[in-house]
């Protein structure tokens, strides 16, 4: 892969929450190897030896994994690059800090590591130790100071060494604070920084918003992307789609462009294919064509197509605002008809229960068919959420057919109330929300209908027209098998 475009092409592993363990990330440095990355920066911010206890020597078996991972990287050309952070504030003035900074760096050179990062993101504003004050005049000014004797320090090992830092104001658009510029003019220029973007998540990133922070800073930074990552608010969402919204001429403007990873390592591979090609190439960069390749390579040719259609139902992040795009716009069409008086029968009403087949069968196929059993434990419980949506949304479809023609409505109102309850325990966010406002059209038909029993509808409808043959959908057998239990029955039954 060519190197005319990016010199810098990493990945970070600095999310908030349970990080890889070392086969995880081994697993995915070969991955990036052959993507043509050449950065891996270690920062994740659960690990207490890197950020809320930065003074604690890992333990010799971890320091011999990650010799083990350093060598790794470096047969598949990637740096690795390990980084400190002070998530229990640091005595910018304390030689004996420093000193216990630089100990606790020595042990990973000592193991081949030749990149080094200090994240001042998300810590404490300020000074917390009162002798600061008297020494540096602002926090930019300190931040500087151990960044550029931790690199002086790193190049009297080895001149090759390089520092990465993360400033303590890493995202935005002009005008910049005094600290971006401060940090600038005292920060070695060899230092590389990252920029977020104009937000921490940022929906896209133009060259003009990197030039600006650029001209402030002093230097190019390095384009820290908060996609695919996933953690904190965001744990609820797992981010399948390809990249988007980054300017074709950011290579021009920065040092290089690295990715924050998901909690999800395998699952992270999906948009890191996607990075990658535009890396490659950004001028000629097509999302789409990209997103259909990655979701080839990760999955395999025979769980592609199934993986799309799932990771169609959860595409929203900081990229993408909504959620399932096909499955909303078909509900709400169903819905419409539905609220004009048409019938259950109707097209746009048949066509999601089509597509709610089609769905299931996809999720079928990767729960039970997918040859990559990382990737199918990463996704496991969005799969599994979405079929508990696609349960509610025929449940309630059925009680609507069972409104208009006639039957047993309580079988059907049970299994959608609880199909609704186990969603609200779920706690993975997929599918949208439109398949909830179908469960609730079902709820207020059938108050209307009082469970009596009788039909709406004068009219009959034969079975030919019922809404889901059990001759033509599978999930429907079980469904119609289902209801000839008696009332004290389980609700719903595993898909199969």
């Amino acid at each position: 892969m060519t190197e005319a475009y990016f010199g810098l092409r990493g990945v970070v592993e600095g999310f908030y929450g349970t990080f890889y363990t070392f086969p995880e990330r081994q697993d995915l440095i070969r991955f990036l190897g052959d993507q043509g990355f050449n950065l891996y920066l270690y920062g994740p911010k659960n690990d207490r030896q890197h950020r809320m206890r930065w003074w604690d020597p890992y333990p010799p078996f971890v320091l011999d994994r990650f010799e083990d991972t350093i060598a790794l990287a470096s047969e598949r050309g990637i740096d690795f690059c390990y980084a400190i952070s002070f998530g229990v504030p640091i005595n910018y003035e304390s030689s004996e800090e420093f000193a216990t900074v630089t100990e606790k760096l020595r042990g990973f050179f000592d193991r081949g590591c030749r990149s080094f990062g200090i994240l001042f993101d998300d810590l404490t504003v300020g000074f917390a130790h009162e002798e600061n004050c008297r020494v540096f005049p602002n926090v930019a000014s300190a931040h500087a100071d151990v960044a550029n004797r931790v690199l002086d320090w790193a190049r009297r090992l080895d001149p090759d060494c390089t520092l990465f830092v993360c400033p303590a104001e890493y995202h935005g658009r002009p005008p910049f604070s005094p600290y971006v510029g401060e940090l600038g003019r005292t920060l070695d220029e060899a230092v590389h920084v990252f920029y977020t973007g104009p937000e921490i998540r940022s929906r896209a990133i133009r060259a003009q918003d990197v030039t600006a922070f650029a001209e402030v800073l002093g230097r190019p930074p390095v384009i820290w992307d908060n996609y695919p990552v996933n953690d904190l608010q965001m744990k609820s969402h797992v981010h399948l789609g390809p990249l988007r919204g980054r300017a074709a001429a950011l290579h021009a403007v920065s040092r290089g462009f690295a990715s924050n990873l998901m909690l999800q390592a395998e699952a992270s591979k999906i948009a890191l294919h996607t990075v990658a090609e535009y890396l490659h190439d950004p001028l000629s960069y097509d999302p789409d064509a990209a997103w259909r390749r990655a979701l080839a390579t990760v999955a395999g040719a025979e769980s592609a197509e199934p993986l799309r259609q799932f990771a169609e139902s959860s595409l929203q992040s900081c990229l993408e605002a909504e959620e399932a795009p096909e499955m909303t716009w078909r509900t709400m069409a169903a819905l419409q008809a539905l609220r004009r008086d048409e019938s259950v029968s109707s097209e746009p009403v048949q066509e999601l229960a089509k597509y709610y087949t089609g769905l299931d069968e996809a999720c079928y196929h990767l729960k039970h068919r997918m040859r990559n059993l990382a990737l199918r434990q990463n996704l496991l419980p969005w799969i599994e959420a979405l079929e508990g949506k696609l349960w509610l949304g025929r449940y309630a479809l059925m009680a609507l057919q069972t409104v208009e023609s006639g039957g047993d409505l309580e079988t059907r109102m049970k299994g959608m109330e609880s199909a609704l309850a186990d969603l609200e325990g779920e706690g993975k966010s997929v599918g949208g929300a439109a398949t909830l406002q179908l469960a609730e059209l079902a709820r207020e038909r059938a108050a209307l209908f009082g469970h009596r029993g009788a039909s709406l509808r004068r009219e009959p409808k034969t079975a030919a027209r019922g809404l889901l043959s059990a001759g033509d959908d599978p999930l429907a057998r079980r469904l119609h098998q289902e209801m000839q239990q008696p009332d004290g029955a389980s609700g719903v039954a595993e898909a199969s």
